[in-house]
C-alpha cells in the first residue's frame, strides 16, 4: 500500500495548488511545480515538457529551431518548459525531444505511463544517451522518475525528476500528484488562450460589423437602372457563386466596394463579415504587419501578437482596395498566399493555411504598371482571372436622377431638412457635368446644395460643380445663360460635336469615345437610341 506523503509535501502540494488555481500564467505555474521537486533533499533537477508544435512554443518562437533538433519540422513533439535544480536553463539541446525516444520522459509520455529507476546511468528501460550519461555521471545521479501529463486522456507532455538517490514511495507519488496538478494548469491555460484569441477575432468583427451597420449594403446600396450598371450587375451574378478571384477596376468614386460587398452578399461566405483592407492608406513599413499579422517582439513596437486581415478572413472574404499600392515585396508575399494558400506571420518559422476568397480594386492601369515595372506580372495574371470594369458615372447619366433622390433622402435624415428634390435646371446641369470624381463627387455636391437649401426645392448652381479636366476651357457659369432645350437634344448635339470632330470615327485613339471619355459600344448604343448615323455627320 501507498504511503500518505508527509505534512511537508501536502503544505507543498497546497501551496502548489493555490498558485495554480490563482493564476492564467502558465510558465510561472510550471516554474513554481519543478521548484517544489528540487526542494527535497538529494534532488538533482526537475522539468517539465509539454507535447506541442513549434509555432506554439515560446522558445521556438523566439530562438527557431535549436539546432539539430530530433523532430521534423512540422511534427510535434516535447518542448522543455520549466526547469529547476542544477541545470535549469532552456537554452541547450535538450530543448525539444521526439515522442518516439529513448529519453525517460518520451517513453512516460509515449507509452501513458509513469516509469521509475533506482539507476538511471544503467538501467534500459529509462535510455539514458551516451552523452546525457556524460552530464548526470558528475552529479552523482542514481533515481529518477517521469510522469505522463494526462488530462482526460489527452497527452499533454511529460514531467520529471532526477536525484542523487533512489526516490522514496511518497516522493514519487507527489509527483504523480504534481503531474496531475500541472496537467489540470496546462489545459486550463490552453482553453484560456484559444478563449482569448476567439474573443480578439469576435472583437475584430464586430468593430468591421459597427463600422458597416449604418451603411447601405448588397445590392440595396447599387442605385441605377443603366444599361451599364445592369451589365456590371450580371456579371457580379456570375461570378458571386463561386471561389474565383475579382479584380475590379475604374475611375475612383465609382462604387467598386459596393460592388464589392455585392459579390461577398451573394456568395456562400455571406454568413461572415467582409474584411476590408485599403492598401493605399497603410504606411509603407506596416504592410505585412497589417495583411499578415505579426508575432509578439517581431519588431520594435509590436507588443503582443497580432491577427493579419488574411487569417481574420479565413473562410470569408477579402476586400483588397487600391491593390496596386501594394510594395513589390509585399506583392511576392500576396501572390504566395493566391497560389499556396498559406503565409506566415511576421517574425513567425512556421506557415499556417488560409482559406480566403480574395476581391481586388484599383484605379490604376495594372497593364501599363506592369510594362513599367511597379507592379508583377505574374500576381497580376493571379488577380485578373475575373475582371469587371465599373463604368464612370458619366457612362451611366440615366442612373444621376435616381442617385440624387437616394442622397437627398439620407440628407433630409441627417439635416432635419424637408428636402423634396432638385429643380429641372439643377437635374439638367447635374446630368450634363462629366462627374471627375463620380458617384463620391456627385454625393458630396448634393449635400453642399441641401446644407444651402432655404427649401424643399435644392438648387444645384455651375459654381457648385468643379472644372473637369476634359472641359477646362469651357465656361461653367456659361451653363445659365444658355438656352434650355431637351436633355436629349443637348445629348444628340454633343455626340454629333464629338463626332464631326474625329471625322466619324467612333473608336480608337482620337475617336469619339476617346473624346467623350466613353466605352465605343456605349457611344453606339446611345447613338442608336438618339438616331444618329455615322452619315448623318458633315465632314469637311
Amino acid at each position: 500500500m501507498t504511503n500518505v506523503p508527509a505534512r511537508p509535501h501536502q503544505d507543498m502540494l497546497a501551496r502548489i495548488t493555490r498558485e495554480i488555481t490563482a493564476t492564467e500564467d502558465l510558465p510561472s505555474v510550471l516554474s513554481s511545480v519543478a521548484s517544489a521537486l528540487v526542494a527535497e533533499s538529494g534532488m538533482i533537477f526537475a522539468r517539465v515538457w509539454l507535447y506541442l508544435d513549434e509555432d506554439q512554443c515560446d522558445w521556438c518562437r523566439a530562438h527557431g529551431r535549436p539546432a539539430n533538433a530530433p523532430v521534423e519540422p512540422g511534427v510535434r513533439g516535447l518542448h522543455l518548459m520549466a526547469s529547476a535544480g542544477v541545470v535549469t536553463s532552456v537554452e541547450r539541446p535538450y530543448h525539444l525531444i521526439a515522442l518516439d525516444s529513448s529519453a525517460g520522459p518520451s517513453i512516460a509520455a509515449f507509452g501513458r505511463k509513469p516509469i521509475r529507476t533506482d539507476d538511471i546511468l544503467s538501467d534500459a528501460k529509462f535510455g539514458t544517451a551516451p552523452q546525457q550519461a556524460e552530464m548526470l555521471r558528475p552529479l552523482g545521479a542514481k533515481g529518477a522518475g517521469s510522469f505522463p501529463l494526462l488530462f482526460r486522456g489527452e497527452l499533454l507532455g511529460a514531467i520529471g525528476m532526477v536525484a542523487t538517490r533512489p526516490l522514496e514511495d511518497e516522493e514519487f507519488q507527489l509527483l504523480g500528484i504534481f503531474a496531475d496538478q500541472a496537467a489540470m494548469a496546462i489545459k486550463s491555460a490552453h482553453l484560456f488562450r484559444e478563449l482569448q484569441r476567439y474573443r480578439d477575432r469576435l472583437e475584430i468583427e464586430n468593430a468591421y460589423l459597427r463600422e458597416q451597420i449604418h451603411e447601405e449594403r448588397g445590392w440595396e446600396g447599387i442605385i441605377g437602372e443603366s444599361p451599364a450598371l445592369r451589365a456590371v450587375l450580371r456579371r457580379v451574378q456570375q461570378v458571386a457563386p463561386v471561389e474565383t478571384t475579382v479584380l475590379l477596376t475604374g475611375e475612383t468614386g465609382t462604387g467598386k466596394e459596393l460592388i464589392a460587398r455585392a459579390i461577398h452578399e451573394a456568395s456562400p461566405r455571406k454568413g461572415r463579415p467582409l474584411i476590408k483592407v485599403n492598401c493605399g492608406a497603410i504606411p509603407q513599413g506596416v504592410v505585412e504587419s497589417e495583411l499578415f499579422g505579426h508575432e509578439k517582439g517581431a519588431f520594435t513596437g509590436a507588443l503582443q501578437r497580432r491577427i493579419g486581415r488574411f487569417e481574420l478572413a479565413h473562410l470569408s472574404s477579402l476586400f483588397m482596395d487600391e491593390v496596386g499600392e501594394l510594395p513589390l515585396d509585399t506583392q511576392v508575399k500576396l501572390l504566395r498566399v493566391l497560389q499556396e494558400r498559406e503565409f506566415e506571420r511576421v517574425g513567425a518559422t512556421r506557415s499556417q493555411t488560409v482559406d480566403v476568397r480574395l476581391i481586388a480594386a484599383t484605379n490604376r492601369d495594372l497593364e501599363r504598371e506592369v510594362e513599367e515595372g511597379r507592379f508583377r506580372a505574374d500576381l497580376f495574371y493571379r488577380l485578373n482571372v475575373f475582371p469587371i470594369r465599373i463604368p464612370p458615372l458619366r457612362e451611366r447619366p440615366s442612373d444621376i436622377p435616381m442617385l440624387v433622390q437616394h442622397f437627398l433622402a439620407q440628407f433630409q435624415k441627417k439635416l432635419a431638412k424637408p428636402l423634396r428634390g432638385v429643380s429641372s435646371v439643377s437635374m439638367a446641369r447635374l446630368q450634363a457635368y462629366p462627374w471627375p470624381g463620380n458617384i463620391r463627387e456627385l454625393q458630396n455636391v448634393v449635400e453642399r446644395a441641401c446644407v444651402l437649401a432655404d427649401g424643399p426645392v435644392v438648387e444645384i448652381d455651375g459654381g457648385m460643380l468643379s472644372v473637369h479636366p476634359r472641359t477646362a476651357g469651357a465656361s461653367q457659369s456659361g451653363l445659365a445663360d444658355s438656352p434650355i432645350v431637351p436633355l436629349t437634344e443637348n445629348e444628340k448635339n454633343h455626340i454629333r460635336r464629338a463626332l464631326e470632330a474625329a471625322k466619324g470615327k467612333v473608336h480608337g485613339p482620337g475617336g469619339a469615345a476617346d473624346l467623350l471619355g466613353i466605352n465605343p459600344n456605349t457611344l453606339r448604343s446611345r447613338m442608336r437610341k438618339l438616331g444618329i448615323g455615322k452619315d448623318s455627320v458633315a465632314r469637311p
